[in-house]
């Protein structure tokens, strides 16, 4: 590796570990903003909400790693341009390409680490989180219930919570087609709900059939989570989402959010390498009018590319966008740009 390479590889990778600490930081911010802080004011255990965010940082990582790449670039190139080193290095012959080659090298690895944690890691940690959190609740349900939540038990029958005081659940209404149980009151043990006072009525099609009062009574649970993700597809892995897809296509179904969320584990990571054309073409670009990028206009870029990717991500999820234009729109979009710039730059 020559002298020029590790210049360049030191400076950029300098700007982009500290803009992928901020940009998980503040990631997880948002978590414990949306998540955490209520749930610890409703008496969740703090240390165990700690430990959803370190399940929580690996998408962190993985989301956060192409964008503060593109920063990183954006304000090493800018800088080199203001201390008038790219023009240095254009009077010394050393060629545009020579100096995109160890971004791209570097891309391209950000790019293949990106994918394979995206693949593996991340799925499996976000599925710990949201099985600790579903152990939060089982534990202290008045960290996570409210009155009028719902939940489902093993039978499929809904749950309904109409009063919630400290450990203690009360007004519970179990409801399926064949039956109502009313409870005044229940309490959690393990993956049981334990409850009391009640009655039982058992329906034929619309007339009551039997009516049974009872003191105790148990419900196995099927589902009583806190779903902080509104798209169970970031737990799936590849292969698992292409057969749902699938799936859901043989029944007639767009499967907007699991096409989107499929081709998206591809495009984000591949994003490393378009920003180190795009981020390279604009520099050169800009250095022929003698005209400085600048730390306003780096934020600006970078949070473009953000907006386009959050818009792109929703209109694809609500098939309102194809899936596969929603996830490499962003990717397209910078691609192009980075392309006309690097062809019309200074030589």
């Amino acid at each position: 590796m020559k002298t020029l390479d590790r210049y360049l590889l030191r400076e950029a990778l300098g700007l982009f570990a500290l803009g992928l600490g901020v940009i998980v930081l503040l990631f997880l911010a948002g978590a414990v903003y949306e998540v955490l802080a209520p749930l610890v004011a409703k008496g969740a255990d703090p240390a165990t909400l700690l430990l959803y965010l370190l399940y929580r940082t690996p998408e962190a990582l993985v989301r956060g790693a192409p964008v503060a790449y593109l920063f990183a670039l954006l304000l090493l190139l800018s800088r080199m341009a203001e201390d008038s080193e790219l023009k240095a290095l254009l009077a010394l012959g050393v060629r545009r390409e020579r100096v995109l080659l160890p971004f791209l090298f570097l891309g391209g690895a950000l790019s293949l680490l990106g994918f394979l944690l995206g693949e593996s890691l991340v799925p499996r940690a976000l599925a710990e989180g949201q099985d600790l959190l579903r152990r939060q609740v089982l534990e202290r349900p008045r960290a996570l219930l409210t009155p009028g939540t719902t939940f489902q038990d093993a039978k499929g029958r809904v749950v309904y919570v109409g009063e919630v005081a400290g450990e203690r659940i009360g007004k519970l209404r179990v409801l399926s087609r064949e039956e109502v149980v009313l409870a005044e009151e229940g309490r959690f043990s393990g993956g049981v709900l334990q409850v009391g006072g009640g009655q039982r009525v058992t329906y034929e099609g619309d007339r009551p059939r039997t009516l049974t009062r009872f003191q105790r009574g148990e419900l196995v649970l099927k589902d009583l989570t806190f779903e902080p993700w509104q798209n169970p597809a970031n737990r799936m892995g590849l292969a698992q989402l292409r057969q749902e897809v699938e799936r859901l296509r043989a029944q007639g179904v767009k499967a907007g959010l699991e096409a989107t969320t499929y081709y998206r584990r591809y495009a984000e990571p591949a994003a490393a390498l378009v920003f180190a054309l795009f981020a390279v073409g604009l520099a050169f670009y800009l250095l022929g009018g003698s005209r400085s990028l600048g730390l306003v206009g780096v934020a600006v870029l970078t949070f473009f590319y953000y907006a386009t990717w959050s818009v792109g991500r929703i209109m694809g999820e609500q098939n309102a966008l194809d899936p596969l234009l929603a996830a490499w729109g962003p990717n397209l979009v910078y691609g192009a740009l980075g392309l006309l710039l690097f062809l019309g730059g200074r030589r």
